[in-house]
């Protein structure tokens, strides 16, 4: 099959499909338009709320770990002088 007549087909195959689009629309395109606008933020909002909801599972669990790190960073900070006073007074 030659380049040109796949390139004829799809441009016939195109212009059939608009004319169609266009013939069996429900309503105007700027209707169609703001409703498309309308689902896409929804759905944007149910991603976001989505993806809210998941960072707070998972940042939720480290936060205790993180307060643990500081105690016994602390801790160890605390022994470390203990000892260190110990042996300078040897």
């Amino acid at each position: 099959m030659k380049i040109s007549s796949i390139i004829v087909t799809a441009v016939f195959a195109g212009a059939a499909g608009a004319i169609a689009g266009t013939l069996f629309a429900p309503d105007r395109g700027s209707k169609t338009r703001s409703k498309m606008a309308r689902k896409g933020k929804l759905y944007r909002d149910y991603l976001m709320d989505k993806l809210y909801d998941l960072s707070d599972s998972v940042s939720h669990p480290f936060e205790g770990i993180e307060d643990q790190a500081m105690r016994l960073s602390k801790k160890a900070i605390n022994k470390g002088k203990k000892i260190k006073e110990e042996a300078l007074k040897r």
